[in-house]
């Protein structure tokens, strides 16, 4: 088993996040070009359920598993390890068995009660299955985090996506002749083959490179500590996140129902509606959480890391940890909030041939650096075992969210654009709170210069795309084309020439990182 270092072990995550994400995007433009807006709907109405499913089935315990397998590998201990893994396999075994036997069970309540579209019902029962199969890949992924070996993680969820993709293509385009309702249970369905394939091979995976007596000699440290006192470690990290997340469910499956009615009070009806929350959640959202692939890894494998820093008491580790992740979420996220907000119209129309989803998004997209944000905070807290902190600030989002959609998305004058609004809300506030916590707890101080460096790049991009888009309307898509790319092309450049990027920096990325640094030093002004 290779252990890998945190910089490699979040490389490894974004780079297969970036191809997930890229190919999870084609698989939604491919749907939605079969299904359209309304059968997106009915697809996504259905996630809120799963969603909190599957936070009661896996009750947080991924997190503990990485976050205690990584202080028990650090500590040299086999025999922690091996109780870690039993106690949390036994947990999800039971909770899956309960929890799937009740969706079928109920299955009645949730079609009248719960789904605000009844046309959903079917994909809702094609959903079932793929709660126990999420279930036992958290464990296995959690596993593996613990271990900080990320390529199991990251090859696996290639594959799934590859299989995903593949199913879409052969049975929603089949089912669409039948019925929305059909093509969308068909697209469930494909989510569920692409995790079963995504848990085989992590399966094969552990067998092969992630075997305990592999990782840890057998004359490994042997704690004393009980199969109870397990138990409650794991509890003490997996609880808060629990409650966090069944809370977060529980406003995550809120939502829809609440935007549909408010919606319809705004004197829609439930099929327009139902168009306008798929525009919103199924087309607009992906665009906007493109970004959060990077930031996201980076949340990964802070929390062993974290973990690990703070069990060796080294807590300026942590310090540096979070100085790198608050500048790299910059780099990414202010060039992208910039594109997605001078392109939402035209960016949506070429990949939807939507012109309605463009101004969803265009609410969104300037608030691009806070919602990526989030996630390398939330990890941090996690890593400091401040779960509970970053549980609260959540749940706050989630109900100002919930209140502002109630408020604003049944003014028919607004609309869906109130839902783009309450979310754009909901992150900021969480993400303020989770700020002034994280500084609070790690005594971290941001570095403006580097945030002002990225903003003066970010402002050159800006202003060469204003350029070569100058009086063009309508748009086409080779200028779009050329003003992004040769817009990123010199947002790098100006990076180089700031000092942002620097040989010394990117020479330490793994693997590639002599290569980077070759071109970075070609660069203007480089060093």
């Amino acid at each position: 088993m290779n252990r890998q270092s945190f910089l490699h072990g979040a490389l490894i995550l974004m780079i297969s996040g970036l191809i997930t994400r890229i190919m999870g995007f084609v698989y939604r433009v491919f749907l939605t070009r079969i299904i359209g807006a309304e059968g997106m709907g009915l697809f996504q109405i259905v996630f809120p359920i799963l969603g909190l499913v599957l936070t009661l089935v896996t009750a947080g315990l991924p997190l503990a598993i990485s976050k205690l397998v990584a202080e028990a590998v650090a500590q040299n201990d086999k025999a922690r390890v091996k109780r870690i893994m039993t106690v949390s396999v036994g947990v999800v075994s039971v909770m899956t068995v309960i929890l799937t036997i009740t969706m079928y069970t109920c299955r009645g309540f949730v079609q009248h009660h719960w789904l605000s579209d009844p046309r959903a019902f079917p994909t809702y029962l094609v959903m079932i299955p793929v709660v126990s199969i999420i279930a036992v890949s958290s464990l296995y992924r959690g596993y593996f985090q613990g271990l900080q070996d990320m390529s199991p993680t990251a090859w696996g969820q290639i594959l799934e996506q590859t299989v995903r993709i593949i199913s879409i293509w052969i049975l929603a385009a089949y089912f669409v002749q039948f019925s929305l309702a059909y093509a969308a249970a068909a697209a469930m369905m494909g989510m569920v083959l692409g995790e079963l394939c995504g848990l085989l091979f992590l399966i094969v995976a552990q067998r092969r490179r992630g075997r305990l007596d592999d990782v840890l000699p057998e004359g490994a440290t042997r704690s004393q500590e009980s199969v109870r006192q397990t138990l409650h470690a794991m509890g003490e990290i997996a609880l808060p996140v629990t409650f966090s997340k069944l809370i977060w469910s529980l406003l995550f499956a809120a939502e829809p129902i609440l935007v549909m009615r408010a919606l319809q009070a705004a004197g829609f009806a439930t099929a327009t509606a139902t168009t306008m929350y798929g525009q919103y959640s199924g087309m607009a959202i992906p665009l906007l959480v493109f970004p959060t692939v990077f930031t996201g890894s980076l949340a990964t494998n802070l929390v062993p890391s974290v973990s690990e820093a703070m069990a060796a008491s080294e807590r300026y580790r942590v310090r540096i940890r979070l100085s790198q992740s608050f500048t790299a979420t910059a780099m990414v996220a202010f060039p992208t909030a910039v594109v997605l907000t001078m392109f939402s119209g035209p960016l949506t129309h070429y990949i939807y041939k939507e012109d309605s989803i463009g101004p969803i998004l265009a609410v969104m997209a300037p608030f691009m650096f806070l919602l990526c944000l989030q996630a390398p905070l939330t990890g941090i807290l996690q890593g400091l075992n401040k779960a509970g902190i970053a549980m609260v600030n959540s749940i706050i989002g989630g109900v100002l969210k919930l209140v502002l959609i109630y408020v604003l998305a049944a003014r028919p004058t607004i609309g869906i654009l109130g839902v783009s609004m309450a979310t754009v809300a909901s992150f900021t506030v969480s993400c303020i709170l989770n700020l002034w916590f994280v500084v609070r707890y790690v005594g971290f101080t941001i570095r403006l210069q580097a945030l002002t460096r990225v903003a003066l790049a970010s402002c050159g991009m800006f202003l060469y795309m204003q350029v070569i888009t100058w009086r063009q309307n309508p748009l086409s898509f080779s200028s779009m084309m050329l003003a992004i790319v040769g817009g990123f092309i010199l947002y790098f450049g100006l990076l180089c020439a700031l000092r942002v990027l620097t040989t010394r920096n990117i020479r330490r990325v793994p693997r590639i990182g002599p290569l980077l640094a070759r071109l970075v030093s070609w660069m203007p002004f480089a060093i």
